[in-house]
C-alpha cells in the first residue's frame, strides 16, 4: 500500500513540475512578433539628405553668374553679359583688317538690304586691344584717338546703308581707376523702311582704357539698334571694368 501511495505522489509532482515549466516558459508567438519592430524603428528613423544644399545645385548658381559677364582675357576689360536675345559672341563679320576683337556679344536685330543683298544685322559690343595703326603712346592720346575710332568705325560697319551719323558725347571717364575717354554717337537711317530695317536709328559708342605705360589701350565698342532698346549702350558702359 505504501509502495503505491508512493509512486502515485511521485506520478502528482511529476505532472505539477511540468505544468510549472510550462507556465514559466514564454510564448513562440510573441517572441517572434517582436523580431521586426526594431528593424522598421530602424529604417524609418534613417535621415534624408537635404536637397537644397546640394553641391550640383551651388555649381550651378555659380555658373550661372559667371555667364552674366564678359570677360576678355586679352584686353583685361569685363562688362555686362545682356540678357536674351543676347548671346555671348562678337560677329566674326566685323573682323576686318582694320578692327578685330577677341570678346563680345551680340543680338540679332533683323534683315537688312546693304549693297541690294540681304544681310543680318546685329547689335553688338565688343572688345580688344587697340590695333598698331591707331597712334597712341599716353593718355593725352585719348580723346583724338577716341574721335578718330568713331570715324573709322563709322567707315567700316555702316557705310552700306544710307545713314547720319551725330556725335552726342565726347569726354574723360575712368574703368576700374584708370584713365578713359568715350565718345556716343546715333546714326539714323531716313529710308529705313525701303532698306527693310525694323529699327530707325542706332545709339553707339567708343570708350578707350589706357592700361598704363607701355601696354596698348583696350579698345571697347558698342552699337545697338533701337528695336534692341538703345538704353543698353549706357549699361554696358557703366558696367565696364578693367582687371
Amino acid at each position: 500500500m505504501m509502495r503505491a501511495l508512493t509512486g502515485v505522489t511521485m506520478l502528482v509532482l511529476l505532472v505539477v513540475f511540468l505544468m510549472i515549466e510550462h507556465i514559466s516558459s514564454p510564448p513562440t508567438e510573441v517572441r517572434q512578433a517582436a523580431l521586426p519592430l526594431p528593424v522598421r524603428a530602424a529604417s524609418s528613423a534613417a535621415p534624408r539628405p537635404p536637397t537644397s544644399a546640394s553641391p550640383s545645385a551651388s555649381a550651378s548658381r555659380a555658373r550661372s553668374t559667371r555667364r552674366r559677364q564678359v570677360t576678355d582675357s586679352s584686353s583685361g576689360l569685363s562688362y555686362r553679359l545682356l540678357s536674351s536675345p543676347w548671346r555671348p559672341g562678337c560677329p566674326h563679320a566685323l573682323d576686318t583688317p582694320m578692327f578685330s576683337w577677341s570678346a563680345g556679344e551680340s543680338a540679332l536685330a533683323g534683315p537688312a538690304f546693304v549693297a541690294g543683298s540681304a544681310t543680318d544685322w546685329y547689335g553688338n559690343a565688343c572688345s580688344s586691344l587697340l590695333q598698331q595703326q591707331f597712334q597712341y603712346s599716353s593718355v593725352a592720346d585719348l580723346e583724338p584717338t577716341a574721335t578718330s575710332l568713331a570715324d573709322a568705325l563709322d567707315l567700316a560697319y555702316y557705310s552700306g546703308l544710307p545713314h547720319y551719323l551725330t556725335v552726342e558725347d565726347s569726354s574723360g571717364m575712368q574703368v576700374s581707376g584708370h584713365q578713359a575717354w568715350v565718345v556716343t554717337f546715333l546714326l539714323t537711317y531716313p529710308a529705313a523702311s525701303s532698306e527693310g530695317l525694323a529699327w530707325t536709328s542706332e545709339a553707339g559708342a567708343v570708350v578707350l582704357v589706357d592700361r598704363g605705360a607701355g601696354q596698348a589701350p583696350a579698345l571697347f565698342y558698342v552699337s545697338v539698334p533701337s528695336n534692341l532698346g538703345t538704353s543698353a549702350v549706357s549699361i554696358l558702359i557703366s558696367s565696364l571694368r578693367l582687371g
